[in-house]
């Protein structure tokens, strides 16, 4: 005898889920813009400070921070997240669905959205660990030179 499940359970738990996705993407972003105004501060100090230096020095000095600014902006561009909802064009396709089919669907849906956002908040993290990386080295070369 094939007893029938409950999944809505399971998609409110994916909900949430993916509202946890969301909210590691702003904290991407956070972490992100912090290491930018770092880079633009001690980038100022740089330019006040670096007077008289040999080329190499000022490539030494500056290189790191572009890099890392660059970083930094890939990180907190915006990017296209994926949601539960349904599309327009879908959407009498979703309410012709039987109640089980559609459950299946949108549960699908939700996770296939969660992996897409996963991705895209690893891509974004990795980029500020390495602007993160990039700013210690170039204030390390600032300690050094000036």
């Amino acid at each position: 005898m094939q007893t029938e499940q409950d999944i809505e359970p399971l998609l409110a738990t994916q909900k949430e889920q993916l509202g946890l996705t969301f909210s590691d993407g702003d904290s991407v972003d956070g972490k992100s813009l912090a290491i930018l105004g770092a880079n633009i501060a001690i980038i100022t100090y740089v330019n006040q400070t670096a007077a008289g230096l040999a080329l190499w020095e000022y490539i030494v000095l500056y290189a790191p921070f572009v890099l890392s600014l660059a970083l930094d902006v890939f990180s907190v561009w915006p990017q296209h997240y994926r949601g539960p909802g349904v599309r327009s064009e879908l959407l009498q396709d979703y309410l012709n669905m039987p109640r089980e089919d559609l459950l299946l669907q949108l549960l699908s849906d939700t996770q296939s959205a969660i992996e897409h956002n996963t991705h895209l908040n690893k891509l974004r993290l990795r980029a500020c660990v390495y602007s993160i990386g990039l700013t210690g080295l170039g204030f390390l070369a600032v300690l050094l030179i000036l």
